[in-house]
């Protein structure tokens, strides 16, 4: 005899693949066919899934367009189907399903819209927390500002692509008004999501802001943050990116890092 267990997940196994006999065996039919009713599950399954992705990704959905995308749902929800309750998660590895179907080709860029799309959303949903007070900063003891971590705000996401993201966002959003056709090859850009009090940020950031940045979410103490973000670009000045980040309010708390033994 099958245990619950076993029944639930050849359940779960039918709605994505198709029909189990042996499933369909033990649903009750009630007037309308086991297999029919089975069916009816599944389309609902469906139909919600590609709901919500619609909800998560409609820049993706307006590039590639309605069928193409309803497709490139049915096969994504194959490989990485919803595993709670929550529909709020089922996007999460959808720019990585789109970088290995579609990395090669003249759509690659798909997935770093994606990116910035599942970004978004994690920005809408993350915990709240209060801006850091610069005026802190003078408690620490000078022996110690070397070692300070700056902790980036939870809803607060930075994504970096060799394509001009922010530029297609922008001309793909309802009511846009755009003239000219957007580049791929025009350069790439580093694009900071931060959730403020009624609506989610996008800003581009300069090449060196986006550096130090980088190395904060990273967890990365100032000296060698610093010293990382000046090698990776010549025009790189600390307090000028310092006082940038700080003034964008991106930082939620400060930690001194322990020392090396």
């Amino acid at each position: 005899m099958s245990t619950l267990r076993e029944i639930q997940e050849g359940f779960s196994r039918s709605m994505r693949s198709g029909v189990d006999a042996a499933i369909a065996r033990r649903v009750l039919g009630a007037g309308i066919d086991a297999e029919r009713r089975l069916q009816i599950y599944r389309n609902n399954v469906r139909a919600n899934f590609l709901a919500t992705m619609q909800s998560t990704f409609p820049i993706i959905e307006r590039l590639g367009g309605i069928d193409w995308f309803s497709q490139s749902v049915q096969r994504y929800q194959r490989v990485a189907p919803s595993v709670c309750g929550d529909l709020q998660y089922v996007g999460a590895a959808y720019a990585q399903f789109l970088r290995e179907e579609m990395g090669l080709t003249e759509f690659g860029y798909f997935a770093d819209v994606a990116r910035l799309e599942w970004a978004y959303q994690e920005v809408l949903t993350a915990a709240p927390t209060s801006p850091f007070a610069p005026e802190a900063l003078g408690a620490i003891a000078p022996s110690d500002h070397e070692r300070i971590v700056f902790v980036p705000r939870a809803a607060l996401r930075l994504i970096e692509s060799p394509y001009p993201l922010l530029q297609i966002w922008n001309s793909n959003q309802i009511g846009a008004d755009v003239d000219d056709p957007i580049r791929l090859d025009s350069g790439g850009e580093s694009v900071l999501l931060i959730r403020r009090s009624d609506h989610v940020e996008l800003r581009q950031l300069r090449r060196p802001l986006a550096n130090l940045l980088r190395e904060f979410i990273a967890g990365v103490p100032l000296a060698i943050a610093a010293e990382r973000a000046a090698a990776a670009c010549e025009d790189f000045d600390l307090a000028r990116e310092l006082t940038d980040l700080l003034a964008m309010q991106v930082i939620a708390t400060i930690q001194i890092a322990e020392e090396s033994p």
